[in-house]
């Protein structure tokens, strides 16, 4: 008994020890049998890019910014018609001028032309914008078309009107946007498209009287040399539209120019309240032009961004 004992110890010591041994081994794989397929790897998912984000093209709340901020006339008037010919050919130069379709205006300006389609609507017309702002270096390619004062400032001696944002071209029309009689086309160098009247059609002096006087109502000032110019009796400078550097389409998108973050300002001046840290990499669309300032949305609230702080996204 004695004997059989250590021999059955013996034994489980060596069971035990093998069983050791085999713990840290790896187990052999397992033979495939018949009919089974060896799993397949697949290549891991490349993710897909993260899109840039879209820019603010609004602000919940509407803005009612200063009467010398420089504004696109749709954001107010948004049934208005718009058909900026130098941003064609349909022009006398037959060449596009701008590089931008949308209406800018001063939002007094817009103000007063919000007053005169009103006076427009109660007779069933509405009127269409042919021009409004016009940047500098745009007077200068019109003068060269045109070398003559009577029809074209001459840039070398003062801006047009247009270069101050307080003026604009325009024409009534009928209230679905159908063309009306008029003296002449836009631009036509010739008598006809002087508010003489004598030369032309009763139809065509009565339709041009009828915008006239309700612009005139409005508190636009007519200019005797062509019957769709009005201009703001309010004058606005030039000058503080100077550092106006980029291209006025307001579906533009724009990204900061800094390394980390620039200031969303409660008014257009440097040392106005900061609503907001805008960081690198966000984006946004400039809604008006106030001297150096941009105004835009962001995070649901309007402010003020240095002109100098951004650029074109990409640099564009």
């Amino acid at each position: 008994m004695k004997r059989f004992s250590i021999k059955l110890i013996a034994c489980l010591a060596a069971l035990s020890l093998a069983a050791c041994g085999q713990a840290g081994e790896a187990a052999p794989p397992a033979e495939e049998g018949p009919g089974e397929t060896p799993a397949v790897i697949l290549p891991e998912e490349t993710p897909e890019p993260t899109p840039d984000p879209a820019p603010e093209l609004s602000a919940p709340e509407p803005y009612k910014p200063e009467d010398s901020e420089l504004v696109c006339v749709t954001d107010y008037l948004p049934d208005l018609f718009v058909e900026l010919r130098y941003a064609t050919d349909d022009n006398f130069t037959g060449q596009a001028i701008y590089d931008f379709s949308d209406a800018w205006l001063r939002y007094g300006t817009v103000k007063k032309l919000q007053t005169a389609r009103g006076i427009l609507e109660e007779s069933g017309y509405s009127m269409k914008i042919w021009d409004a702002y016009r940047p500098a270096a745009a007077q200068f390619s019109l003068w060269e078309a045109m070398p003559d004062a009577r029809f074209v400032a001459n840039p070398e001696f003062g801006y047009s009107t247009h270069s101050s944002g307080g003026t604009v071209d325009l024409t009534v029309v009928s209230r679905d946007g159908s063309p009306l009689e008029l003296p002449s086309d836009f631009d036509e160098f010739s008598l006809r498209a002087d508010r003489d009247y004598r030369d032309v059609s009763e139809t065509a002096a009565r339709n041009a009287q009828i915008l006239e006087q309700a612009m005139q109502a409005a508190g636009f000032v007519p200019y005797a040399g062509e019957w769709w110019h009005f201009a703001d009796a309010d004058a606005y400078p030039y000058e503080d539209l100077e550092q106006l550097r980029f291209p006025l389409d307001r579906q533009a998108v724009f990204e900061p120019l800094c390394e980390e973050y620039i200031s969303l300002r409660a008014a257009p001046a440097h040392d106005a309240e900061v609503l907001a840290r805008i960081p690198r990499g966000s984006v946004f669309c400039v809604a008006g032009w106030a001297g150096d300032f941009a105004r835009i949305p962001f995070q649901g609230q309007w402010g003020y961004v240095a002109a100098d702080y951004i650029q074109l996204k990409n640099g564009d």
